[in-house]
């Protein structure tokens, strides 16, 4: 009995993270630098970064997305996974805190968690793991939680589901 519950369990848990591609934004040379995705079902949005993002309006853009199919009330949980990130987002902290997190909660968010890089010390343009911890600190409300191990973000992200 209980390993047909753990199977049940690790399928549960695939079905929910097996994701459809919503939108690939490319940078202006024609890069992948996000990849938003979706599982309607149990009403998850997630963002994969790659590489770089060009611009800020580029980073931006990405979030903006996010924010809009929010508002159509179709999701509640995200999973933003920063791992394969490149460029820091500094210059968006403050815009990530006062403008898109409670955009995202007036539209319902109930739980985001943000899978960041292991990796401290890179140069401020690169430091993706200090521009994600900074944005976090700026961000007190229990629903968001940074994560440096992915398994770890997406069983928080449901524990209570």
């Amino acid at each position: 009995m209980a390993a047909l519950r753990a199977a049940r369990t690790r399928d549960d848990v695939k079905a929910t993270f097996s994701v459809e591609d919503l939108r690939v934004f490319r940078t202006t040379e024609g890069n992948a630098y996000a990849i938003v995705g979706h599982n309607p079902l149990h009403r998850l949005i997630t963002d994969t970064w790659l590489g770089g993002f060009g611009t800020e309006a580029e980073f931006r853009q990405v979030l903006e997305f996010i924010c809009e199919r929010f508002e159509t009330g179709n999701y509640i949980f995200w999973l933003a996974d920063l791992r394969f990130l490149n460029s820091a987002f500094f210059h968006s902290e403050a815009w990530l805190a006062e403008t898109v997190f409670p955009r995202a909660i007036a539209a319902g968010l109930q739980r985001e968690a943000v899978v960041v890089p292991t990796y401290q010390g890179a140069p401020r343009g690169y430091d993706v793991f200090g521009s994600a911890s900074s944005a976090l600190g700026r961000i007190t409300d229990g629903r968001v939680r940074g994560f440096s191990d992915v398994e770890a973000a997406k069983a928080w992200l449901f524990e209570s589901s």
